[in-house]
This record gives C-alpha cells, structure tokens and sequence, in this order.
C-alpha cells in the first residue's frame, strides 16, 4: 500500500471520527409549556420525561416551559407528572433531521380529591369572636346561586328579615347597626334590591372577616356586627375572562397583567329579567310593574407592585338599582291607607373610587394608606306621598401603622378621617316605620313636610391598640377608640379588651368586651324630619368562647355573649325623635366545622339567642323583630364524582315576632275623608311560624384544554314548605292570610373561563 493511500484512509477515519463526535456534541433539544387544563396557568416544577426512558427528563420553570434533551432524531412520547395533578395523556412528538420540532403544550388536569390548602397571612391576628371563612366556600352553599355574601346568614347568630333579604341582623342588632368594609376601605350599600343579591361579582370575593361583636378599636359608628371582605388580586400569569348567565343577571370579569409587576380586573353584571319581560303587566293583586326591577355593579381594580415592600392598588365600583310600580284601588294595601294609590318610583346607587399603599417601612414596620370617594344618589317617589331626592359626596381617609415594638409587644395607631356634604330635596310625609310602635304607619293621617337642605359634617377616629404577649401561650389585647364629629360636637373615648389563651396546642380560649358607639340614621337627625339635638345610640359587648382544633380538618367553637344597648332612638311627639330606648341581647352559639380532605366538608351551626327592646318614656319592654330564638344550619358538600358536586343546606329558625291587629278605629285623614284604620295589640305578641327549608344543589365542571365550563342547579325550598313572612289583612281588617316566602325553585347558572 502506497504511502499516499495510507494518508487518505488515515484522513477518513479522522474526518468520520470528527463527525460522530461532532453529532454526539450536539443534541436535540424538545421545548415546550406545561398548563393547568382549563385555566392555561403555567405550573413550576412539573416532571415532563420520555415514556418509557425516565433518565430523558426535564423540569418546567416558573412559566411554565421546559427544554428536554434527546439523542437523536425520531418520534418521542412524552408524559407529565406533578403532585395534586393525574398524569398527562401522553404527547407524541417528532424531532425532524434538521432538529426541529415546534413547541409542545402540554395540559395537566388537577386531581379534586386531594385537600386544597391555602396557606395567607391572617390579615388581623384578633381572634376573639370572629369568623373566618373563603368566599369560595360561601359560593357553594345551596341556595345562594352562587352569591358568597349570600351565605352569610348560614354562619352562627347570623339572620335576616326573610328570603328575599341578605342583609344580615347579627347578635340581636339589626342590619343598620353593621359596618361593612371592602378592601380595607368603608363600602357603600352591599345588596340590590333590599338585599336579594350583593354587588359583588362572586369569584372575586376571596375571603370575609366577620366579627360579630367584641371587635377591637379600628372599627368606628358600629354597635353591631362587622363584615370585612376582601377582594382578589388579578390573575399575574396571562390576560383571562370569565362569563356567567343565571337566571336572574349576566357578568363579565376581564384580568390579566398590564407589566411584569402591574395587573388589572373589570367586572360588570347587569339583570336581564326586564330585558325578557313584557314592557308592563300585573305582579299581583292591584299591584302593576311600569319598569320591572332591574339592577347593575360593576368593579375594578389595578395593582402596582412598586417594589418587593410597596405596593399601589386603584379601585373603582358601583351599583344602581331602579323599578317603578303602580298599585291601584284592588290593592288591599291602598284600600288601608288610599295615599299608597298610584306609581311608585325608585331608583338608587352610588359610584366609589379609591387607592390603597401598602408599604413595608421595615423589618417592624408596616402601614397601610386608604383613600376613597363615594358619591350616593337616591331619587324616590312613592305614589301620592311625595318624593326623595339625595345626592351625597363622602371623602374617607383610613391609615394604619403597626409595629412590632418588642417581641411580646404589637402596636397599632389607627387614624380614620373623613367629610361628607349631602343635599337634600324632600316633600313626603316624615312618619316612618319603627319597632317602638308597632304595626305600619296609616301615611294618609300625616301631614306633607318640604325641605330643602345641605349637610356638612366631618369626623376624626383615632385607635390605638397593644398586643401584648404577656405569657408564653396568653395574648391581651388592649386599646382604645377615641372619636369627634361636628354635626353633634361631641367627642368619644371608648376602651376594648380582649384575651386570647392556648392552655394546649390546638384549643384557645377567648373573651372579649368593649364599648361602642353608632350616629343615628339619617331621618332620624334632619331637622323638621327627625331631631338635631339627638346624641349617639351606645352598646356594650361581652363576650367569651372556646375553639378546639381536631384531626383530620374538624374544628369546635363555641361562643356565649352579652350585648347591653342604650340612648336608642325612638320616636316621640313633639320632637319627632329622643334617645329614648333600651335593650339586651345575650345568647349561646356552637359551630361544628370540617374542611374538605376525603372528598366532603360542611358545617353545623346552632344559636340560641334572646333580644329585647324597651321604651325607657312609657316603660315597655318586648321582643326585637330580629329575636328568633332557636337557629340551626347544615350545609354539605360532596365531590362524588370526578368533577361532579352535590350539596345540601337545611336551615331552621323560630318564628319572628310581629304585632297583631286586634281591632279598628275610624279616624279622619288629611283630605277629610273617614278612613279605617287598625288598632294594634301589644309590640311583637305573636309569633310567625317557625321557617326550615332545604336546598340542594348540583354543579358540573368540563375541563377543556384551555377553558372550563361550569353547570350549576340550585333547587330551592325542594319539598315546597311555606315558610310565613307575615299576614295581609283584608280591606276593612276583618281577616288574614299568609305571606309565604320563596316556594319551590330551580334556578340554574352557566359560567365560562376563558
């Protein structure tokens, strides 16, 4: 062999060699995102692997994405596995000579069984008679159609005036005895419609607060109970929506981020029954609907995280309600008081902006900076009684600051300020219903009274508040609430305590009490109206209780209470009102609670409470229209099947009080005429029959690669029980029938999330 030959095969061999190690230098790389199937979230730390070759393995970063690693060109198979997720279909994917392959998505679908754990910061560590609960599990409940706020009342010591009413009356005071916040800030009205439905789209109510009495010193003007709700954050991973058709409203949620540390969500609902309606028809008995009830809310909110201590958060919401119905002589309510004959007209709703700073000032320094402005406008005519026309402009100015002073000591200082400037436009007749007299008024024996006014007032609340951790396992909690408003001049100091005890691990033992204070409704303190001379109504609250913690997600609370309230308002000639009235409220609860680990949760609650009210002028003392003795709730939930829920809610309470009509009087009214009118027994002597009801509801969830659809039934009231809300007298009071609340009803809803 020639010398040049041995060159050139040396060459080769080189040359081949040089390729294969060349080839095996460069490998083939597959890249592709890993998704929750139905809501496209990107997952971190899912394995995605080639079947059948678990050592070619790659792990997805925080968005989402994965680069795996193969040898050779070819078809691959590809799996996906992560914890609280089934294992993926698997993906076939081929790998071209070239080394392309394009992306591959790749969808897990969650596995519902397992226990959802949601581990947030407490946003108040005081415990003392408070509750704590998700907006998601409100949203379940049977009954509510999907309306956290809603399922409020299936809580302990919790009630309301009837089906169609949500707003709740808490611990023996009644739903305008409660403070509502949202986000930090003081809230507008919460329910359409005198309570039927809230304002809030559902799915961005995160969680609520609910303390229902003994609260400490940041709350102010409340002697009843407080309902603390705090809305979402926007989604941060991609732009979303959501849209849901029931059968009473229609919403549209749109979210997603702006940058990489902003993000945004617009809701808006609007009612859609008068959309579908006939322009105009009967809805009862000598009662006509001119413009069928319709309502609107819409919510919005931006988040700027400035830097990992500071963050900016802009809110805008509002809601409007409106109807107008005609009620003729076949009325029996216009054959008892004739000046009810003819239209009546509403319309209501307010708009709210605000902005929130949220700053970590230091390792034990935190403050939190609100700011909002809400206009209300409410225009009323109720048929020949005359008209309401207000228009209210409040600012608010809300600051806390909290630190960690020592390692046993936290302090916070609260500042609440605000000013409100409300006009006022009035020509109807000033008496208004009240538990001091019983039974309705007859408007057709009042007199019409004009004003035309505005009304300046503004007001300062300071708070300050120690948690003191004077023992290893012992928390005293001590602070004041110091106040000033200029449409009484008066100034307020009122002390709160309260002490939390953990004899062992999982029990805590509370007790609270605390002094409070509330300005007296509106047409209570307008002049010619009500009294500008009247003074704050004032409340006492005690209150005690024990929580145990089980295995497997069971809790215990129990919880007793006192309340001691004093200078009510009432009504009295000739000053129209004095802080003349009195009144207890004491009572037991129990709350026996599971969160969901084996496929079902639920909860029983049971309150026995007493509430009474008395007239400190003529002495007579009677039931609160709130006191229902006996009240008890069970509500259920089980996945059965995969994305298949059944739930279940049976509520029973004891009868309300209600004043009875004993007999009739002629008297004469402002035109002259004769007019029967009804004489009434003694305040709250008779009872309504005692309300149960059951709902059930069914609810199915289609999983979809990058979107979900949901189908819920809500069956309310299944087996039909008429439950009584009051008595409709006859024309001239010789008889009565029922009043029966919600009868059996289907409701159903339909949501999309895109």
């Amino acid at each position: 062999m020639s010398f040049t030959r041995i060159i050139l095969i040396v060459l080769y061999l080189c040359s081949s060699a040089l390729v294969s190690i060349a080839g095996a230098a460069s490998p083939l790389t597959l890249h592709g995102t890993v998704y929750e199937k139905g809501n496209r979230r990107p997952l971190d730390g899912v394995a995605v692997f080639v079947a059948g070759n678990d050592a070619l393995m790659a792990t997805t970063e925080p968005d989402g994405r994965f680069s795996l690693t193969v040898p050779s060109p070819g078809d691959y198979r590809l799996d996906a596995a992560a914890v609280g997720f089934a294992r993926a279909s698997q993906r076939t994917v081929t790998i071209k000579e070239d080394g392309t392959s394009g992306d591959v998505d790749i969808y897990l679908e969650p596995v519902y069984s397992m226990s959802e754990v949601v581990v947030q910061a407490e946003r108040n560590l005081d415990k003392t008679a408070k509750t704590v609960i998700t907006g998601k599990e409100m949203a379940s409940v049977p009954g509510t159609m999907g309306d956290p706020l809603r399922a409020i009342q299936a809580l302990p010591g919790i009630t309301s005036s009837g089906d169609t009413s949500s707003a709740p009356a808490i611990r023996g005071s009644g739903p305008q005895d409660n403070a509502y916040y949202v986000d930090f800030l003081p809230a507008g009205y919460l329910f359409h419609m005198g309570g039927m439905e809230s304002v809030f789209n559902a799915d961005l109510v995160e969680d609520f607060n609910i303390y229902s009495s003994s609260f400490g010193p940041e709350y102010t003007d409340v002697t009843g109970g407080i309902i603390d709700v705090r809305l979402r954050k926007p989604r941060t991973d991609r732009l979303g929506a959501k849209i849901n058709i029931s059968m009473l409203e229609s919403d549209l949620l749109i979210e997603g981020p702006l940058t990489k540390n902003q993000s945004f969500y617009l809701a808006g609902r609007r009612s859609y029954i008068d959309l579908i309606m006939p322009k105009t028809g009967s809805m009862d008995t000598g009662v006509n609907y001119k413009q069928f009830p319709q309502f609107y809310d819409y919510q919005g909110k931006y988040i700027w995280q400035i830097s990992a201590d500071n963050s900016l958060t802009l809110m805008v919401g509002g809601a409007g309600d409106e109807m107008k119905l005609e009620l003729t002589g076949e009325a029996d309510a216009v054959k008892h008081d004739p000046i009810l004959a003819g239209d009546i007209q509403s319309k209501v709703g307010y708009h709210s902006q605000g902005a929130l700073l949220t700053s970590r000032i230091s390792s034990t320094l935190t403050n939190r900076f609100g700011m909002a402005h809400m206009f209300t406008d409410v225009q009323q005519q109720p048929a020949q009684l005359g008209y309401v026309k207000i228009n209210g402009d409040n600012f608010h100015f809300r600051d806390h600051l909290t630190m960690q002073a020592t390692e046993k000591h936290e302090l916070l200082f609260g500042v609440e300020s605000g000013l409100s400037r409300t006009k006022l436009d009035l020509d109807i007749t000033k008496d208004m219903p009240s538990e001091y007299r019983g039974g309705q008024p007859i408007y057709s024996l009042s007199s019409r009274v004009r004003l035309q006014d505005t009304i300046s007032a503004q007001w300062v609340d300071l708070a300050l508040k120690d948690r003191w951790q004077f023992l290893d396992k012992a928390t005293l909690v001590a602070g004041a609430h110091g106040s000033y408003e200029t449409y009484f001049e008066k100034y307020r100091l009122e002390p709160r305590l309260g002490l939390e005890y953990t004899p062992l691990k999982d029990t805590l033992l509370t007790a609270g009490w605390g002094k409070y204070h509330q300005f007296p409704q509106g047409f209570q303190v307008v002049r010619d109206f009500g009294n500008p001379g009247l003074s704050y109504e004032e409340a006492d609250h005690y209150s005690v209780g024990v929580e145990q913690q089980l295995h497997d997600a069971w809790s215990v609370k129990l919880e007793g209470y006192y309340k001691k309230l004093s200078e009510l308002v009432i009504p009295h000639d000739p000053e129209n009102y004095i802080n003349g009235g009195s009144g207890t409220a004491y009572g037991m609860e129990a709350l026996v609670k599971k969160n969901k680990t084996t496929g079902w949760s639920g909860w029983l609650s049971a309150s026995y409470t007493r509430t009474k009210r008395h007239n400190d002028v003529t002495g007579e003392a009677f039931p609160y229209s709130y006191d229902q003795p006996l009240i008890v709730n069970m509500v259920y939930e089980w996945n059965f099947a995969k994305n298949w829920t059944f739930g279940a809610k049976w509520r029973y309470q004891s009868g309300a009080p209600f004043t009875p009509v004993i007999g009739t009087s002629t008297k004469t009214d402002t035109n002259g005429n004769p007019l029967l009118v009804p004489t009434y027994g003694a305040i709250g002597s008779e009872r309504l029959p005692d309300y149960h009801r059951l709902d059930v509801r069914f609810a199915r969830e289609l999983l979809l690669e990058t979107w979900k659809l949901s189908f819920y039934l809500d069956i309310i009231n299944i087996y039909a029980h008429d439950n009584v809300s009051g008595y409709q007298y006859n024309g001239d009071y010789s008889s009565r029938k029922k009043v029966t609340q919600l009868p059996f009803i289907p409701a159903f809803g339909i949501r999309g999330e895109f």
